[in-house]
C-alpha cells in the first residue's frame, strides 16, 4: 500500500519556516556576489575562506577564493566578512507544493510489487519504512532508493551488507527524533554512526523539528560537519535533486543561508542566520 506521493521542497525546515515563509523584497539585483565570507560549500571538502559567491538569474554563477575570483563589476555585493555561506538545510520529509519539486513514494515491506513499479516508471524516489534489518535487506531486494527510520532490532549488521548499502548509495533517514522508545532511540544512534563511518549516506528527515534531527545525529557521533553535508548534499541526492540542489557550485540553484557563526563546529549555529536566499532572492525577515 502506497503510504504517499508527495511533491517535495529542497529546502529548510529547522525553525527556519517562518524565515523562508516570508515575503521577497521587490526589485532585487540580477546580479549577486557574496564576498569574503567562509564557504561551507555542502560537499563535505574544506572551508573556502575569503570566499566570492556570485548568483545571477537565480542560479550559482562562480565560486570560489576572492585571491583567483573576480568579482563582476556589476553585481550588488553583500558583505560576508566573519560570516559563513552554507547550502539552505533540506528536510526530506518536508511535505511542500511547489511546480517542479520533486516527488517520491514511501512503501512498507510487504506492499505488492505494483507499488515499487510504478514508482520506477515514474522515475522517483522510493522511500522503504523499515524497522529491522530483515526488512531493510528484503527492500534492498526489491530496488528501494532509501530507507525512513534506522535498523532499531539488531547492532549485528553484517559488514559486506553496508558495504552493498554504500556502493548501491541507498539513503538512510533515520528520524531519530521520531524515537519513543529509548532503548529503541540508542540502538538507531549506534547503527547511525555504524553506517555513516561505512559510508552510507545519512539524510535528515523529520517534517517538523529538523533541528532537534540534527542535534541527535550529533549525539549518535556524526560531526556537525557530517550533519550539515547530510542535511544538505544527502538530502538533495534522497530527493534525487542533486543536479539542482544541495550544494553551492555552479549552476545550482541559489537556496542558502549566511550565518554569523561556523556550522561546522556546531551544528546548531544555523540557527544564527543573519541572510536567507531562496531562488536566487533574499528572503525578508517576518515583521
Amino acid at each position: 500500500m502506497i503510504r504517499g506521493k508527495h511533491r517535495q521542497r529542497a529546502l529548510p525546515s529547522i525553525g527556519l519556516a517562518l524565515l523562508l515563509a516570508g515575503c521577497k523584497p521587490p526589485e532585487q539585483p540580477a546580479v549577486i556576489s557574496i564576498v569574503g565570507a567562509v564557504l561551507i560549500d555542502g560537499t563535505g571538502g574544506p572551508p573556502i575562506s575569503d570566499s566570492v559567491v556570485t548568483i545571477e538569474n537565480g542560479r550559482i554563477r562562480a565560486v570560489g577564493s576572492r585571491v583567483n575570483l573576480l568579482v563582476p563589476p556589476e553585481a550588488a555585493k553583500i558583505d560576508g566578512a566573519g560570516k559563513f555561506v552554507v547550502p539552505a538545510p533540506i528536510d526530506v520529509l518536508r511535505r511542500g507544493s511547489g511546480a517542479g519539486s520533486p516527488r517520491y513514494t514511501i512503501i512498507r515491506p510487504g506492499d505488492p510489487d505494483s507499488v515499487l513499479d510504478q514508482a520506477r516508471r515514474d522515475r522517483t524516489p522510493l522511500f522503504a519504512d523499515i524497522f529491522s534489518l530483515r526488512d531493510a535487506r528484503t527492500m534492498v531486494d526489491r530496488g528501494v532508493t532509501g530507507f525512513l527510520h534506522m535498523i532499531r532490532d539488531t547492532e549485528a549488521i553484517d559488514p559486506a551488507f553496508i558495504a552493498r548499502l554504500r556502493d548501491l548509495r541507498i539513503v538512510f533517514v533515520p528520524m531519530l527524533a521520531e524515537e519513543r522508545n529509548p532503548a529503541e532511540l540508542a540502538l538507531a544512534k549506534r547503527n547511525t554512526k555504524r553506517l555513516a563511518d561505512g559510508g552510507v549516506p545519512i539524510a535528515v528527515g523529520s517534517g517538523g523539528d529538523m533541528q532537534r534531527e540534527m542535534d541527535l545525529m550529533v549525539e549518535a557521533g556524526l560531526s556537525p560537519a557530517d550533519v550539515l553535508v547530510a542535511a544538505t548534499r544527502n538530502g538533495a541526492a534522497a530527493l534525487h535533486d542533486l543536479d539542482q540542489a544541495g550544494t553551492i557550485e555552479p549552476g545550482k540553484r541559489a537556496d542558502l543561508l549566511l550565518l554569523s557563526a561556523n556550522p561546522a563546529e556546531d551544528i546548531r549555529n544555523l540557527r544564527k542566520i543573519d541572510r536567507s536566499m531562496r531562488d536566487g532572492l533574499w528572503v525578508e525577515r517576518p515583521k
